[in-house]
């Protein structure tokens, strides 16, 4: 199918009002991701909650996988099923329903605290937790097959006899995949099978704690947003498979600013995230057209176009006519003339890129510059929360605990006893986490302080981290 763009559909899509209703200088649209191009999962909204623990969404995770909805559990009425099927003395219920409420609840809302009872796990009251869940579903790639390992998994889990009751009381109702909205787009492909690989390795070696999932999660989650940033500022050059090197510090660790995890560190990456929500509009527009399934990222207009030049030109023709029919609803904005041509890799690249910087412009600077500094808030407070340290004069830096050194060791042994030291860091970086010299050295003292480094000699080659029980 042609790329053509639908001025039709723009209009609906984007609410656009006549110049009568409106004025000439006001804007005349609203702005909705999301529609046409499913990107990332935020809203340009300041009361809309934000999601810093991904604790909070493996309940919903779960649910995706295996395919279900669930009730909410609620305590009297489990504790009223389960005892139906027992032969119990009158006496003896008041202390029945206190084990079940110690076992289960928080709050009056049921906790799954293993990976049989998950998708069991009370829904957030915020619609942004099931979002986020959503949005990491499509964009790591789980397919059927993952999704069948996940549910022998749970299946086999071996439940205590309570746990066995509350199982056989809720009764989840299968859920066809035609039932969801239309996925988000993954921008990057390189990351699904190593995030699939782990995953798969967690679930078979009982590594299936919330605490181990959550930091899988976090550590895919911030990878993916982080390169999609990347790629999506490099346009029509951008590439699936490409990996940017980050550094980062160790939370224990003192850091200077020349080290680089500083050079080479958050400072750049949030940058690229200030873009989020200007790239989130930019590709809305693109996607203007009839076919409601077919995304185009920046990516896929290079691929479809090839190098067929009459194809690229005609292309850069339907971008100009995306470009011409959102500025001019743009009415309280009046220097989008003063924008300059940009440089690209084909006439369609540069049309792109030209957008983009209209819609960057009048975000800045007009009031609506504000939904533009909420889009991005929704990623910047988590990264702050998770993966970022203030370091005072060398300003924030991406940061590793001790706790997300275990786990990454965790995960890149395997079923092995010991690994080569500096295959390990290999095993880091496969996993969007790079380390100076400096860092290394200290995660080396650290294993060596838990009895972890079995040394065959001086050299680098021949230093092993045995398993982490």
């Amino acid at each position: 199918m042609d790329y053509i763009f639908d001025e039709a559909v723009f209009r609906t899509n984007f609410n656009v009002q006549n110049i009568e209703e409106k004025g000439t200088d006001t804007s005349r649209l609203k702005h909705h991701p999301d529609k046409m191009f499913k990107l990332f999962p935020y809203r340009a909204n300041g009361k809309v909650y934000i999601v810093l623990e991904l604790e909070e969404i493996i309940g919903d995770f779960f649910r995706l996988a295996l395919g279900i909805e669930t009730d909410e559990v609620v305590f009297d009425d489990l504790c009223c099923k389960i005892k139906k099927q027992l032969l119990m003395a009158k006496e003896d219920e008041a202390f029945f329903d206190k084990t079940v409420k110690r076992m289960f609840f928080k709050n009056d809302k049921f906790v799954a605290k293993n990976i049989g009872l998950y998708a069991y796990q009370s829904k957030a009251e915020n619609k942004s937790v099931e979002d986020l869940a959503y949005f990491l579903f499509c964009v790591l790639g789980l397919n059927v097959s993952d999704c069948q390992i996940i549910q022998d998994v749970t299946k086999k889990y071996p439940y205590n006899v309570v746990e066995r009751m509350v199982v056989e009381s809720v009764f989840p109702v299968q859920k066809e995949n035609s039932e969801r909205e239309k996925k988000y787009f993954a921008v990057i492909r390189g990351i699904q099978d190593k995030f699939k690989r782990d995953f798969e390795y967690m679930l078979v070696s009982g590594m299936t704690e919330r605490e181990d999932i959550s930091n899988l999660l976090d550590l895919y989650y911030f990878y993916y947003v982080t390169q999609t940033c990347i790629t999506l500022d490099n346009f029509g050059s951008g590439s699936r498979d490409s990996i940017v090197e980050f550094y980062y510090a160790l939370d224990w660790e003192k850091v200077s600013g020349n080290r680089r995890c500083c050079l080479n560190g958050w400072e750049q990456l949030h940058q690229k995230v200030n873009h989020l929500f200007c790239h989130a509009i930019t590709l809305e527009l693109i996607n203007q057209h009839k076919d409601q399934e077919l995304m185009y990222d920046y990516i896929m207009l290079k691929e479809y176009i090839g190098d067929d030049k009459e194809k690229d030109l005609l292309v850069a023709e339907e971008i100009r006519k995306v470009e011409k029919a959102y500025t001019n609803c743009i009415g309280d904005y009046k220097k989008f003339d003063e924008i300059s041509e940009q440089i690209g890799i084909n006439q369609t690249d540069m049309a792109i890129r030209h957008l983009f910087r209209c819609v960057e412009e009048q975000f800045l600077n007009t009031e609506r510059n504000r939904a533009n500094d909420f889009y991005i808030k929704k990623f910047e407070e988590y990264a702050k929360n998770r993966w970022l340290k203030n370091r005072r004069k060398s300003g924030m830096v991406l940061n590793l605990t001790e706790r997300d050194v275990i786990f990454l060791t965790k995960i890149s042994l395997r079923g092995e006893e010991k690994i080569r030291l500096i295959d390990l860091f290999k095993e880091y970086e496969l996993r969007g986490i790079y380390l100076d010299q400096t860092s290394k050295k200290l995660v080396q003292e650290f294993f060596t302080k838990l009895n972890l480094i079995d040394k065959k000699s001086d050299s680098g080659d021949a230093q092993y981290v045995k398993r982490i029980l």
